[in-house]
């Protein structure tokens, strides 16, 4: 009898480690499919490519702005183009995943991002080095197109200008 239990008992705890890393390596994937759709987004921003970079974004994703109205995503490509006009080039820009938490077809996901660039100020001849840090916090869904993101919240970054902290 006691061999028994021990069997038993085995094949619990080889059940268990099995599911577990199956749901590591499921976990793993989601976390690279969403990098990689990161890393899209992000070479997009590098060389300007308006078209890719709306690829990156779900056709029903809502934005809304400051005063809370829902953004078009017309409006949403004219903005990103307006405001992709005054930076002359970007010196490096990356997005990683800090962590996620996987939730069947939905991720919750924590991002860092470091962008460095050179931008126009208002003269349009006057360049200045900015460098942007952000926190995020996501939610991304699992869809017919792979892995998109749905809501983008802000967590606190720092700006820099020419070196120097810069304060709203």
């Amino acid at each position: 009898m006691p061999a028994r239990k021990f069997l038993l008992a085995c094949f619990l705890v080889t059940t268990a480690i099995t599911s577990c890393n199956q749901h590591h390596d499921s976990t793993r994937q989601i976390r690279a499919d969403i990098q990689r759709q990161l890393n899209r987004s992000v070479e997009a921003t590098r060389s300007k490519d308006i078209d890719t970079y709306m690829d990156c974004i779900p056709h029903d994703f809502a934005l809304k702005d400051e005063q809370g109205k829902t953004i078009s995503r017309e409006q949403l490509r004219q903005n990103i183009l307006r405001d992709w006009s005054i930076i002359r080039r970007t010196l490096g820009i990356q997005t990683k995943i800090d962590s996620l938490e996987v939730h069947g077809t939905a991720a919750i996901v924590y991002t860092s991002q470091h962008w460095e660039r050179e931008m126009l100020e208002r003269d349009g001849k006057t360049v200045d080095r900015v460098l942007t840090t952000q926190k995020h916090k996501e939610t991304w869904r699992k869809t017919q197109r792979g892995w998109m993101p749905y809501e983008i919240n802000e967590l606190g970054g720092e700006v820099f200008v020419n070196g120097k902290a810069y304060h709203e």
